[in-house]
């Protein structure tokens, strides 16, 4: 009898240990289940269990659950979560810097040469990483979600087609400043507002992905989609900076793995599904038609783009103290142009 409840209690003791060691950690995406950034997390979640032989669990959360794209980068800055997951075009009231990534053209839709500057760039991971973490944020890594795509109710070729088209972007200034520049009225909103608006008609249009504009059935609300080479979406995935400086090499080194497994497992799903979606697209609404810029028609757009460059400089500044403006511009321009390099010299290689 004794033995056993020696037995019982030394059974509690490593129970109570196992417990005590536990960790859970809370990744928020601004995305739902099945789009690309819920892949990014369920294999982030897969690869830390495996690798911390299921002592820690990711929680994810969705969409909604605790607020909107601002809610859960404010959420990870404070250190309510670890991770976050949300879109380059919501992060620049955090961290204005990250809007070179939301000028049009300044990326690539060459998918390969994109996933190689999003998952190596010393200018993304060495210059802007480091205003990330004035924000307590730690950027760890940056992933593309398919080319952005413009959805309307008539087709648009030219500047000219979107005057008066109230069109739905993100709420950093760079995605508001290029629709100004393209001729249309931009319309920012939170993604879940989104279909009601098109379907009452308080915006025209939208920007974003494919597989996106599927799973959120705003093609059943749309007449045309448009391709204009102009960008791929961006998710940028990130965790609290004093949080992660505080984990003991091992756990860093679980989440490095995590993250780098997580990259491409997240670029092979996007392919296959914005190929999906968009076939599915046409069945469900055979209505629904398809338009492909010309070289021609997409040069006019690159060239509004350009003014762009000069907004981004601006807007960078006007986030620092007079004593920082000039250095945050210098640095800015840096990351900018570097970028464009970065870019030109990936595209040669893929």
């Amino acid at each position: 009898m004794l033995r056993n409840k020696l037995l019982a209690t030394a059974c509690a003791l490593v129970l109570g240990t196992v417990s005590l060691s536990a960790e859970t950690w809370k990744f928020a995406s601004e995305e739902a289940k099945k789009d690309v950034q819920d892949i990014y997390a369920q294999e982030f979640a897969k690869v830390v269990k495996k690798e911390s032989k299921g002592k820690i669990k990711v929680r994810i959360y969705y969409y909604g659950q605790l607020g909107g794209e601002n809610d859960i980068v404010e959420l990870t800055s404070n250190g309510s979560i670890q991770f976050v997951s949300v879109g380059t075009g919501h992060l620049g009231s955090y961290v204005p810097e990250v809007q070179a990534i939301s000028i049009p053209y300044v990326l690539t839709n060459n998918e390969d040469a994109a996933y190689e500057v999003l998952t190596t760039s010393k200018t993304i991971y060495n210059d802007l990483a480091s205003k990330f973490e004035d924000k307590n944020l730690k950027l760890l890594s940056m992933i593309s979600e398919g080319e952005m795509a413009w959805g309307a109710n008539k087709p648009i070729r030219t500047p000219e087609d979107f005057a008066g088209q109230k069109i739905r972007t993100f709420t950093s200034t760079i995605p508001v400043e290029t629709y100004k520049a393209f001729g249309a009225v931009p319309t920012p909103l939170s993604w879940g507002e989104v279909y009601s608006s098109l379907q009452l008609g308080t915006v025209d249009g939208m920007v974003n992905p494919m597989y996106f504009i599927y799973n959120a059935k705003w093609h059943m609300v749309q007449k045309y989609i448009m391709f204009p080479g102009q960008q791929p979406y961006i998710g940028t995935i990130s965790t609290n900076a004093k949080w992660f400086a505080k984990q003991s090499p091992e756990k860093q080194a679980i989440i490095k793995k995590a993250i780098a497994s997580a990259n491409k497992a997240a670029f092979e799903y996007q392919k296959r599904i914005n190929k999906e979606n968009t076939e599915k697209m046409l069945k469900e609404n055979p209505e629904l038609k398809l338009i492909t810029l010309t070289a021609d028609e997409r040069a006019r757009f690159k060239e509004l783009s350009m003014s762009l460059h000069g907004t981004f400089l601006d807007v960078v500044a006007k986030a620092y103290n007079d004593e920082k403006k000039d250095q945050a511009k210098a640095d800015a321009k840096k990351i900018l142009n570097n970028l464009i390099s970065e870019v030109k010299v990936a595209e040669a290689k893929h």
